[in-house]
């Protein structure tokens, strides 16, 4: 049977995971626009139901990003949206003048936009429902291409020039298939030979038997380890693109 797919070089998935990243934050936009906050809003009220998006929707993303435990490295969801104090709320609560919140003022964009649309159609409405499902999408669509990213800076460095993907232009499909690639018997053995050649010339320039070359340092991410996936594979992080 002929595998799934097709060879993609490693460029050229870096040109997808571009054009990922592009409609991501097309998607954030249309997001963030949605359901503006009369000029006759209730500051009281409106603090109220920011609270209550910031849990709602902290649940909806963290369902989704249960969904792709299996990626090495996810967003941290909680940093982002959750607030640690109110401080900068009762600020903006008890401030002399009424401005429209945003994340200037307190919180994240995405909840505002969230305690925005409970508002204006009710916590139980089909649009408020849909709504926190695409800000629950987009964060795991964010973690799959962070993923992505990380995987392809791997590769790259070890010199692996292409990989078969059945749909490079899937953000969430090309972060599984390369998932499962990298746990596979042959890039083990590919990493254990890597490894085994880096301690050999380790001793070798040790013993002055080979000139000292220059390592580049890799780039830090920024994002939370999956703890559980790193006892098993854990190449160094690649950088948000």
């Amino acid at each position: 049977m002929e595998p799934m797919g097709r060879e993609i070089h490693i460029e050229e998935l870096r040109q997808h995971l571009s054009q990922a990243k592009d409609r991501l934050s097309h998607e954030k936009s249309e997001i963030l626009n949605l359901h503006p906050l009369p000029d006759t809003f209730n500051r009281e009220e409106y603090a109220f139901a920011y609270v209550r998006a910031e849990r709602l929707g902290m649940r909806a993303i963290n369902r989704r990003l249960a969904e792709i435990d299996w990626l090495p490295m996810q967003l941290d969801a909680k940093s982002e949206v959750m607030s640690e104090n109110r401080s900068s709320m009762k600020r903006w609560l008890t401030s002399a003048f009424t401005r429209k919140p945003d994340s200037d003022e307190f919180g994240n964009d995405f909840m505002h936009s969230l305690a925005r649309c409970g508002l204006a159609l009710g916590w139980e409405h089909p649009g408020f429902i849909k709504l926190s499902a695409r800000i629950a999408n987009l964060f795991r669509d964010l973690s799959c291409l962070i993923g992505t990213i990380y995987y392809c800076t791997w590769l790259a460095e070890n010199n692996v020039e292409s990989i078969r993907l059945s749909s490079p232009e899937d953000i969430n499909k090309t972060a599984e298939e390369i998932s499962v690639m990298m746990q596979s018997p042959e890039v083990y053995k590919f990493m254990r030979a890597t490894e085994q050649d880096d301690t050999k010339a380790s001793k070798r320039k040790k013993s002055g038997g080979e000139k000292e070359t220059h390592v580049k340092k890799r780039p830090v991410l920024r994002v939370i380890e999956n703890k559980e996936y790193f006892d098993s594979f854990s190449p160094e992080p690649a950088p948000v693109m």
